[in-house]
């Protein structure tokens, strides 16, 4: 009866691991492979591209699988839509924290960066010696004083 009473405690320990970190590790693998055919559409360069631009923005501080985690679910949350029918790997994934935290800089140079990233592919590299991306001519336009004082005066 012992014997009976301490396989089923293990057996009950082994499926609540399971369910927590076991379905975790499966929804990761099903969901990247998903995510990266939407986020990376011209293959593995466009990936190499985005993680040198992530190393740059936090000075390599992490390894790259922290950082395509922290791409995948920041970008992935924004092009999919959960209120449609998504898949349930792709779902598990993109509801669980990063792996990894940016500080406030860091974050708000992402943002910069990857601000329109499926659409805007040439303005992700940081171009070497500058900290800025470049401007849509739109934007400064709309931006320079003369527009400023014209909009709000």
């Amino acid at each position: 009866m012992i014997y009976v009473l301490t396989a089923l405690a293990v057996l009950l320990v082994f499926l609540f691991w399971f369910w927590k970190k076991g379905i975790q590790l499966i929804a990761e693998h099903k969901a990247t492979k998903d995510l990266e055919r939407h986020l990376f559409p011209n293959g593995e360069e466009q990936k190499q591209k985005v993680l040198e631009t992530m190393g740059k923005i936090t000075n390599s501080r992490f390894p790259e699988s922290l950082m395509m985690d922290y791409f995948l679910k920041i970008k992935g949350l924004q092009i999919i839509n959960m209120n449609d029918p998504v898949d349930f790997w792709t779902r598990k994934y993109l509801m669980t924290p990063t792996k990894m935290r940016l500080n406030y800089f860091e974050q708000v140079k992402f943002y910069e960066t990857f601000l329109n990233y499926p659409d805007d592919i040439k303005k992700i590299i940081i171009p070497q010696g500058k900290e800025t991306i470049e401007e849509d001519s739109e934007v400064s336009e709309f931006f320079n004083e003369e527009a400023l004082s014209k909009k709000f005066a």
